[in-house]
């Protein structure tokens, strides 16, 4: 059996650095069924149809985020076209299942290990014969008729130490760039632009041996420095964090390793910095989202401005650089209130800063709260409006604000963006030293970062 796993993406983004979710899925096939051979890529449909063509794949799984939902109907369509059994999966097919096309056999809704698992043990036994998938748990598929039917959801996989780390040798991971890692599932809290929390119901961790045994099959494998922890959040469960730097001091090859991960205002915390410090995390990255009272407590329940402004703070005074992500365009933000927020990126002592546009995704509350007001249409969408990473353009976005036109907010977007650059800037100079003696010591991991950053620059990110 040939099994192609695809993360749907622009054309510039062909093969660069891929989530690990179908990393996940590739890992588990391999680990239940030898025999499969397994490729990942990622890209647009010309880029699927040439692997297509080479690879010449049994299944073809795609995964894709709702703004690039578009691209996932053309790669099915040829896929589908060229005999192969396409399975859709992801964060958007498991909100709206209904979204699905006739060139899609079946979709996976939610988690997508152990129903890839059985759809490929179903496929060895009655191929694409649609029907012999109707009793698994956690899909949806067409009848005949084109009805949608859906199964029992599928109950999350526990403990997620079963599963075998990512497959990293089949995600295009260049010789000493960071590599990102997800060491817990889901998330406790709420806020209204996140879709986490619906496609995982639940927050669960691996355990601290799994995580500094996968750090370590990272450091050997492909000789990075620096690892980002992509968690939705990584210090969710501090005693975690405790027993993972206990474990990492045991081991001196990764003393010299550096860290990335994700945090919560109201989990911060002088212990918990240290402790970070300790672990060698280099950089704390923040959802701060507003800092006016109102639009935060909308968009991020139980967090305040003044914890905001004490977590940068904590964190900068014990030598973690800060990294905060910000949101504007809330249904009810004022210009005052953004203005609060700008004043905060402008003068607060962020490493980094990056705003976006609150966007409505399917299986959020502000989702839901666009199609109340009319904004949205859910039987005929334009996805790609909901592409937030550009919203210069536009033909991009669903505005949100019911206090600004969307020029005002498209122009407040642009100063943020050009307090981002300025920043990024001074960081860049401020590195220069670090870098040569970086070069010097290790030539070999310094220009596979040059590449990288040259890479992700290419790609619009930070």
């Amino acid at each position: 059996m040939r099994l192609l796993l695809v993360e749907t993406a622009p054309s510039s983004q062909r093969n660069s650095r891929l989530t690990a979710g179908l990393g996940y899925i590739a890992s588990y096939v391999r680990h239940h069924i030898p025999d499969v051979v397994v490729q990942i890529i990622k890209g647009d449909p010309d880029w699927v149809r040439e692997n297509v063509a080479d690879f010449r794949p049994d299944i073809v799984g795609i995964s894709t985020v709702s703004q690039y939902y578009p691209m996932a109907v053309r790669i099915a369509d040829l896929c589908h076209e060229r005999g192969a059994f396409v399975v859709i999966g992801g964060h958007h097919l498991s909100a709206l299942p209904e979204s699905m096309t006739s060139s899609m056999d079946i979709g996976v809704v939610g988690e997508g290990e152990d129903t890839m698992l059985d759809i490929c043990r179903v496929f060895s036994n009655h191929g694409a014969q649609r029907s012999a998938y109707v009793e698994l748990d956690g899909v949806v598929l067409q009848d005949k008729s084109g009805e949608l039917l859906r199964s029992r959801r599928r109950a999350l996989h526990k403990p997620l130490d079963d599963f075998p780390f990512p497959a990293r040798d089949l995600m295009h991971i260049q010789p000493g760039e960071s590599v990102g890692m997800i060491t817990s599932r889901g998330c406790s809290y709420g806020c209204v632009f996140c879709a986490s929390s619906a496609f995982w119901q639940s927050i669960r961790f691996h355990s601290a041996e799994y995580v500094v045994a996968e750090i370590k099959q990272i450091v050997e494998q492909h000789h990075t420095s620096h690892i980002y922890m992509w968690d939705d959040l990584f210090v969710a469960d501090r005693k975690r964090v405790e027993r993972i730097l206990a474990l990492l001091q045991q081991e001196p090859r990764l003393r010299r390793i550096r860290y990335s991960v994700t945090c919560r205002a109201n989990l911060a915390t002088d212990e918990l910095a240290r402790l970070l410090k300790e672990m060698n995390v280099v950089e704390a990255m923040f959802g701060l989202e507003s800092m006016s009272p109102d639009t935060l407590a909308y968009l991020k329940p139980r967090v305040t401005v003044d914890q905001n402004r004490e977590a940068v703070d904590v964190f900068h005074r014990n030598g973690i650089r800060v990294t905060g992500f910000f949101v504007i365009g809330s249904p009810q933000e004022t210009r005052e209130e953004i203005e609060q927020t700008l004043h905060f990126v402008r003068t607060a002592p962020l490493y980094r800063a990056e705003a976006y546009m609150l966007t409505p995704l399917p299986g959020t509350v502000v989702w839901n709260y666009a199609i109340e007001r009319g904004l949205i249409d859910p039987e005929h969408v334009d996805w790609e409006r909901l592409y937030i990473d550009n919203p210069e353009n536009p033909e991009n976005g669903i505005i949100l604000s019911e206090t600004m036109e969307p020029d005002v907010l498209r122009d407040y977007w642009r100063k943020f963006q050009r307090v981002r650059r300025r920043k990024d800037r001074i960081n860049l100079l401020a590195r220069i030293p670090q870098h040569i003696t970086h070069l010097i010591r290790s030539p070999f991991e310094e220009l596979a970062l040059v590449r990288e950053r040259l890479r992700t620059h290419r790609q619009g990110h930070i």
